[in-house]
């Protein structure tokens, strides 16, 4: 092994010497004479170097190149997941998809308009924190009438299932909603208290009953 690296760093020596063969041709043109050694070729001198090597190093030394040339323009197959470029899609919310809950579906646009009006008042004296808009959509060939706005499925289900007391049929659809009417996250659907208020006058009535 120590024949191979001395011989590795006497070989560019000799070639570096035989790179000043351009250099003396202005000397050869002039007539003088060039130097014996610097007629060496290149391939004399590579055969020189292999002289001094043994079987395995002068395998090696004649087989550096064509790996070299091999391994330097190899390419590795590397999944495509892992060199193609990450690209960051931003994606805009459609504030206008949602869910409303569908109260009725009918091919009559007078009982449509009737229900729609019932609901409406209804709600507004039964219901307490959110006021649910009613809405009436024709697909032909019914008139739908649908009740409240809401992105987000589960309240849509949570208004739908507080309805039910009063239209049983009621479920959730999805459709295009009003995002101005949508009511915020915190908010629990509920009835109002109801409470009984006694009048005087005929609790006066009831006591003096009550003496007779």
């Amino acid at each position: 092994m120590k024949k191979l690296i001395l011989s590795l760093l006497f070989f560019p020596l000799l070639l570096s010497c035989s790179t000043t063969e351009s250099v003396t041709e202005d000397d050869d043109r002039n007539g003088t004479e060039r130097s014996p050694y610097l007629e060496i070729s290149d391939e004399a001198l590579e055969e020189f170097a292999l002289e001094e090597l043994d079987e395995f190093e002068r395998t090696l030394y004649l087989n550096r190149t064509r790996l070299t040339d091999r391994f330097a323009t190899i390419q590795h197959d590397m999944p495509e997941l892992f060199t193609r470029e990450v690209a960051v899609e931003e994606r805009e919310t459609d504030q206008f998809a949602g869910y409303r809950v569908q109260i009725l579906s009918t091919r009559d646009v007078i009982h449509a308009d009737t229900t729609r009006d019932n609901f409406v008042a209804w709600s507004d004296t039964t219901m307490e924190a959110y006021k649910p808009n009613a809405y009436i959509h024709f697909r032909q060939p019914y008139y739908r009438v649908q009740a409240g706005d809401f992105q987000n499925r589960e309240k849509a289900i949570e208004f739908s299932r507080l309805i039910k007391q009063q239209y049983p049929e009621a479920w959730v659809v999805h459709d295009r909603i009003e995002p101005q009417n949508v009511p915020a996250d915190t908010t629990t659907f509920r009835f109002r208290e109801i409470i009984n208020e006694v009048d005087p006058e005929s609790e006066q009535n009831a006591q003096e009953n009550d003496i007779r």
